[in-house]
């Protein structure tokens, strides 16, 4: 008999998250690419909305203001990012990807797909677009 955790989306989801990010960490490692998925995670906003405030690369990654601020520290300690003041507000950073940064980011992005196809393996197209449209009205439901 399968327990309460074995049927709950939320640990379902949670174990998946913790795995994937696990496996992308390890070959991020093997790769000897200097970021995290977090990293990546931002330098991909970043990319796809060059000079996000803080606060709105935290809420399109789910991550608190200081967890940006650290994570912005270093990727600008390592030149894949730069903050610059906004022009209408001199208490609000816009953050943008470098050069740098995009070719990181474009890098990254094939391994990413690798081990999604892994993850992903034996479901067909249909069955990850249902796990796609699913998950995104779960975030909705949690993110009102």
């Amino acid at each position: 008999m399968e327990s309460f955790l074995d049927q709950s989306a939320g640990y379902l989801i949670n174990m998946t998250a913790l795995l994937l990010k696990r496996e992308f960490n390890s070959v991020l490692k093997s790769n000897n690419i200097d970021i995290t998925t977090e990293q990546w995670a931002i330098l991909n906003r970043l990319n796809e909305k060059p000079g996000l405030t803080q606060k709105e690369v935290a809420k399109l990654t789910f991550k608190d203001n200081a967890n940006i601020t650290r994570i912005v520290d270093k990727l600008e300690n390592k030149g894949l990012a730069k903050r610059q003041a906004d022009s209408n507000d001199r208490r609000t950073w816009n953050i943008s990807i470098t050069k740098k940064g995009i070719k990181i980011r474009d890098l990254v992005e094939p391994l990413a797909i690798k081990i999604l196809q892994k993850a992903t393996k034996n479901l067909s197209d249909n069955d990850v677009l249902m796990f796609n449209n699913i998950s995104k009205k779960i975030l909705e439901n949690l993110s009102k």
